[in-house]
């Protein structure tokens, strides 16, 4: 079974889980956003449910449902904004569009099958929100050489570089094929041993939108691909798993579990930057961007539509274009 095939097998099984107990509505959404992939789904459903028992303090009827306007509608937009008791956090802004975007898909489902006479969203009165452009958050290659060598020599006390040991070229591979090749974190977890073709050097992946590629890997990349894999197959034993990427239980990682890697052998190096797998994404868009100067190279690395997403990580190296226009004046 495909890495991507497994995961989506997997959420799929969660969400009709949830739906066991939940009213008929909420089946029947389920099978409207059917289109959408595995992990779409179930932000959707958990983010309605959230709004729901937000409200209603459970799933509530449709006669419940229909009293909802959009003034509350703003209201649980506004309220959701800040989070925490004691250290309150700002919600990212791209998870407050994901949320209004699920809201909306919801109201827009119950006024398609007429649940409701009339859609709050398509009131006028419901601003989505917007994303800021921010700082791109990007190591430098002394940076991640410094990353890789803490990978090696591990991060903590004595006792934690000891359990790292045997998974040390496992974190390597997990921090530099994303540096290198600008996978998502998802895509990462999914890849299997039978994805990876050593004589073409490259790597099978499903990415965002289902879609397959391959990504090449270097020479380095291989060796440690060859060295944690003899070592995978000592740590699995008789256990029989697909993944590349294995946990101390002997399972497919987790997008969570590669995520709390990534960081604790950043913190432990580069304390003054949050790295996370996507900033990993965006080091290899800014990296390879001052090296080649090609933006369009680097959005087809990236798997960008188009190079609109990929001009951020231009946008870091302004300077060049101030260096190229007093290059050129000095030649008049």
């Amino acid at each position: 079974m495909n890495g991507r095939l497994e995961d989506q097998i997997k959420t799929e099984n969660t969400i009709k889980e949830k739906l066991k107990s939940a009213p008929e509505y909420m089946k029947r959404y389920y099978y409207y956003i059917n289109s959408k992939t595995h992990m779409t789904k179930l932000r959707y459903y958990n983010n309605i449910d959230r709004f729901l028992r937000h409200k209603f303090g459970e799933l509530p009827s449709i006669e419940k449902i229909k009293t909802i306007d959009a003034y509350e509608i703003q209201i649980y937009m506004s309220e959701i904004n800040y989070f925490g008791d004691e250290n309150i956090k700002e919600l990212k802004e791209s998870t407050q569009c994901a949320i209004y975007s699920s809201i909306a898909s919801f109201f827009k489902f119950l006024k398609a099958n007429k649940y409701i006479e009339e859609d709050p969203f398509t009131t006028g009165l419901i601003e989505r929100p917007k994303i800021q452009e921010n700082d791109v958050i990007y190591l430098t290659p002394d940076e991640v050489k410094k990353v890789e060598v803490t990978i090696i020599n591990g991060a903590g006390n004595d006792l934690c570089k000891a359990r790292q040991e045997a998974w040390k070229y496992r974190d390597l591979l997990l921090f530099r094929i994303p540096v290198v090749n600008g996978l998502r974190v998802t895509a990462l977890s999914e890849i299997n041993i039978n994805d990876i073709d050593f004589e073409k050097r490259r790597i099978r992946v499903v990415e965002k939108g289902n879609i397959s590629k391959y990504v090449n890997f270097d020479q380095k990349t291989g060796q440690y691909i060859n060295i944690w894999l003899k070592k995978r197959n000592e740590l699995l034993g008789d256990k029989n798993c697909d993944a590349l990427f294995i946990s101390n239980r002997r399972t497919r990682m987790t997008v969570r579990s590669i995520e709390f890697i990534i960081g604790k052998y950043t913190k432990e190096c580069i304390p003054n930057k949050h790295i996370t797998p996507h900033k990993l994404r965006s080091t290899c868009g800014t990296n390879t961007y001052q090296a080649t100067k090609d933006i369009y190279l680097v959005s087809k690395i990236l798997g960008h539509k188009n190079t609109n997403p990929t001009k951020r990580y231009a946008a870091v190296f302004n300077e060049d274009i101030t260096n190229t226009i007093n290059a050129v004046a000095d030649l008049y």
